[in-house]
């Protein structure tokens, strides 16, 4: 079972592979108010200002700062349903089933009440997020920030390890509640598009996309990406060269051959 000091260790690994411009976020929900580590910022208390879920992250991942959200931290509606913090009864239905963006609002309704993530309401107190490289806690949560380059890399891995990536579920609305309870939820990994308002507000740029996934899944993350890595297929390994008639696997040159097609050089890395 991985240590604290692994997490970290996973951490420095993950930026130092795939190249990471912010750091990779570890979250991991609170069951009580004494559960918040010492020394986390609380906005509300700290602040005397409050911060979106997507503003929290954006600190975590940009400046290194350990933030906890509870209930009173928050200053949208949309992580506050989803999490569990406020009970979402027939009123708040009524306010947002129509700004989900969808054309017919009967629809949206009904895509609210059945698709819409939601933890069991007052579970939680809140959640802690910090940079993985030095949370003191063990995360239930991971989340990436790259570029779609990135991505695949981590998602190459996931295919590389089950042989799909059919379990990864992309979204683009409510980026901080879809790529935070789904994941809790079912244990899968889930490809996030920032949403408007993280674009607006948390300075997330337009060629960022979230991965996250189960901070249990981290370790066999990290030896998949040191695997390809080894076989120079890894994210640094690759680079862009036009070259005609390049050198190919054998593979390639035995189905030509088989073909009546013509051979080259075979590739050796």
């Amino acid at each position: 079972m991985a240590t604290i000091k692994d997490y970290n260790r996973f951490a420095e690994d993950l930026e130092k592979m795939l190249l990471l411009r912010t750091a990779p976020i570890a979250l991991k929900m609170l069951e009580h108010e004494e559960d918040v580590p010492e020394g986390a910022l609380r906005p509300k208390r700290d602040l005397g200002e409050h911060l979106t879920l997507c503003q929290a992250f954006s600190l975590v991942r940009r400046r290194g700062t350990t933030v906890a959200m509870l209930k009173e931290d928050h200053w949208c509606v949309w992580p506050v349903i989803a999490l569990g913090l406020g009970e979402c009864n027939e009123q708040c239905v009524d306010e947002v089933h129509d700004k989900l963006f969808i054309k017919d609002p009967a629809l949206g309704r009904e895509v609210f009440l059945k698709l819409f993530p939601r933890l069991e309401y007052g579970k939680y107190a809140g959640l802690v997020l910090a940079p993985l490289k030095t949370a003191d806690f063990t995360p239930d949560i991971v989340l990436v920030y790259g570029n779609p380059f990135q991505v695949r890399s981590l998602l190459w891995v996931l295919r590389y390890h089950t042989g799909t990536i059919d379990d990864c579920t992309f979204e683009v609305e409510f980026s901080c509640v879809y790529a935070t309870v789904p994941v809790l939820q079912t244990g899968k990994f889930r490809a996030t598009f920032p949403d408007p308002g993280e674009y607006e507000r948390a300075f997330s740029d337009e060629e960022e996309m979230i991965l996250s996934f189960p901070g249990s899944k981290t370790a066999e993350l990290v030896e998949g990406l040191k695997h390809f890595e080894q076989i120079k297929f890894g994210y640094r390994n690759l680079a862009k060269v036009m070259k005609y008639d390049f050198p190919r696997p054998q593979f390639y040159d035995d189905l030509f051959k088989m073909w009546g097609l013509d051979r080259g050089e075979i590739w050796k890395r």
